[in-house]
């Protein structure tokens, strides 16, 4: 037989008498629950450029906080899928370097953007519908493209994959093009990113992260709490995307603290697969937290 009883097995509260004293053990607090929405209208620093990364601060600290998780989110897609931002702008042909203007580009818009920057370059861009295509102008000519650079023509190898040439389809860094298309090895992918990431630094050492994605040279940022499915067809340029744990566009990380922590201030930012920072033009996101302290 046992020797425990149900009294050992379930921590109920007990008192003991101590002389005149009556003391009471085993006390757990009720566990409780706010929900908090937070609205990058209400930053701490207001800087039309950065709603997805900011610093806000509650109008009321929350003490002795176990856990919290992200319920709901709402995402203005009003970024752009070619941008100075996202490093996807700009690539070499021969010594000069070509910029795209920051831009939301379909297929025949960005054909036509590219060959009026070409001009003079002894270079034509096609688009297919599938795949993207070069070729010189001059019989017996090449031209050598150049796609792993940045702005300024430097070498940026390790960012190849979110550079224009990857989105164009290109999969190598370096192309000698004549007067025969050099076409693309993929399609061309103007879709931008399939899923962001909702970031959160309350500030506290006893936070718990679970999402981890290895990038080529480090390690997406470690205070990722949520990732959100993104759906081009259903919510495409400038709609809202409204995202939850039921409809299957949000996923979160439920954070428990190895401590009890209080929350008042934190920063949040919305980041893209590669983790950065997503440029949202001047329009606010939301979204909602719910936290369980004592």
């Amino acid at each position: 037989m046992s020797e425990y009883t149900n009294s050992d097995l379930f921590l109920e509260p007990k008192t003991t008498q101590y002389g005149s004293h009556m003391v009471m053990s085993n006390v757990q607090k009720q566990t409780k629950v706010k929900l908090i929405n937070v609205d990058t209208k209400f930053r701490d620093e207001y800087n039309y450029l950065q709603t997805s990364n900011y610093n806000i601060t509650l109008p009321e600290r929350i003490t002795d906080v176990k856990s919290l998780i992200i319920t709901n989110i709402e995402i203005p897609i009003t970024y752009y899928n070619i941008s100075a931002n996202l490093g996807n702008n700009c690539f070499k042909v021969g010594s000069s370097v070509i910029i795209l203007p920051d831009g939301q580009y379909d297929g025949p818009g960005l054909s036509t953007k590219m060959n009026t920057l070409l001009t003079g370059l002894n270079l034509t861009y096609s688009y297919s519908g599938t795949t993207s295509s070069f070729h010189t102008n001059t019989p017996s000519s090449t031209v050598v493209i150049e796609f792993d650079i940045n702005t300024t023509g430097q070498s940026d190898k390790y960012n190849f994959k979110s550079k224009l040439g990857w989105i164009l389809g290109y999969r190598n860094t370096t192309y000698t093009v004549g007067t025969s298309n050099t076409v693309s090895e993929g399609f061309i992918d103007l879709s931008g990113p399939k899923y962001l990431y909702l970031a959160i630094d309350e500030f506290n050492k006893g936070n718990q992260n679970s999402f981890i994605n290895p990038l080529f040279n480090s390690k997406i940022n470690k205070n990722i709490i949520a990732r959100i499915t993104l759906n081009n067809t259903a919510y495409g340029f400038k709609a809202i995307l409204p995202a939850n744990l039921f409809n299957g566009y949000l996923n979160s990380d439920v954070r428990n603290y190895t401590g009890k922590i209080d929350l008042l201030r934190f920063n949040v930012q919305l980041l893209n697969e590669l983790g950065i920072p997503m440029q949202l033009n001047g329009i606010d996101f939301s979204f909602l937290i719910k936290v369980e302290h004592e």
